[in-house]
């Protein structure tokens, strides 16, 4: 039995909520259908909809990066690739002779995986560890 390479294996990121999780696998899926504007400007949803689940929800995307760098949620380094990303989804978004071209949007789908990964799945797998240890240095039940 032969199975298929998925191409997106790498770009899957654990414990996303569901509304985060449906801008990125859009992104993914308008990038597979080989349309890099549209797959920028959904990554930037997905942006939009990570801050807002930390209830960073209003202003502009570029105030919230600012709010999720103050709270330490992520460096600064990775304000500047959400800053990239959030332009390169203005310039989808946006009737003009700059496009986004295939090797951008690839790109910016590699940093976002990486954001989100730093945001939501290894917190998620932090807090998991941290439960196994504790169930294990937790006194035996009494019956």
């Amino acid at each position: 039995m032969v199975i298929p390479d998925d191409d997106r294996i790498g770009a899957q990121v654990g414990y996303l909520p569901d509304d985060v999780a449906k801008f990125y696998g859009d992104a993914q899926r308008v990038l597979d259908a080989g349309v890099p504007d549209a797959a920028a400007v959904q990554l930037r949803k997905t942006l939009e909809a990570a801050a807002a689940h930390f209830n960073i929800d209003s202003g502009p995307l570029v105030d919230r990066i600012k709010e999720l760098i103050s709270f330490g949620m992520i460096t600064q380094p990775f304000g500047d690739v959400l800053d990239h990303i959030r332009k390169l989804g203005n310039v989808g978004a946006h009737s003009s002779d700059e496009v986004v071209n295939e090797e951008d949007a690839q790109r910016a789908l590699r940093f976002t995986t990486q954001v989100l990964r730093n945001l939501f799945e290894i917190p998620a797998e932090l807090a998991a560890v941290g439960q196994t240890e504790s169930e294990a240095n937790a006194p035996p039940a009494v019956e």
